[in-house]
């Protein structure tokens, strides 16, 4: 998000989605612990749904791995049995979503532009660059680009065999 390592106690006014990111951090890690670990998660998770709720996030703990980054607030919504990989990139009215209870798994370096569609059991490789406005429903393979509403592949990577 582009903060100092150090966190500032302006930040959770100038500095919502970087507050819900690290709210969504903490939650996960308390998640599994027992006694005062189980009330300090109760008392952080109250603030995660308010922030979430207050932004337009709907994104379940456990979701992303380290590195989300979350460019601009508005409705961003993940189903909560979608993975997706480290340093991801995603912008408002993204959403993640199931076909008959499968989901997508998303590799590490993705970027995911605005009002991206992400739906059923594929599967998005490292690297890749969703463009704005794209309906994701087959499989991206790494470093592939797509964009536009019936997702047309624009560009692959230069190390796939043609």
């Amino acid at each position: 998000m582009g903060l100092p390592p150090k966190w500032r106690w302006r930040y959770h006014i100038t500095q919502r989605i970087a507050v819900f990111i690290r709210l969504l951090r903490i939650c996960e890690h308390y998640r599994s612990k027992t006694g005062l670990g189980r009330l300090i998660y109760f008392v952080y998770r109250f603030r995660f749904e308010r922030v979430s709720e207050a932004l337009g996030f709907d994104i379940p703990l456990g979701t992303f791995a380290p590195g989300l980054s979350i460019a601009h607030r508005g409705p961003i919504i993940v189903n909560g049995n979608a993975r997706v990989g480290r340093n991801c990139r995603i912008h408002p009215g993204v959403t993640i979503g199931a076909v008959r209870g499968q989901c997508p798994t998303i590799g590490d370096d993705v970027f995911i532009g605005p009002n991206v569609g992400i739906y059923g059991p594929i599967n998005v490789g490292n690297g890749a660059v969703l463009g704005p406005s794209s309906l994701i429903n087959f499989n991206v393979a790494e470093g592939q680009t797509t964009f536009g509403p019936r997702a047309v592949i624009k560009s692959t990577p230069s190390t796939a065999k043609r």
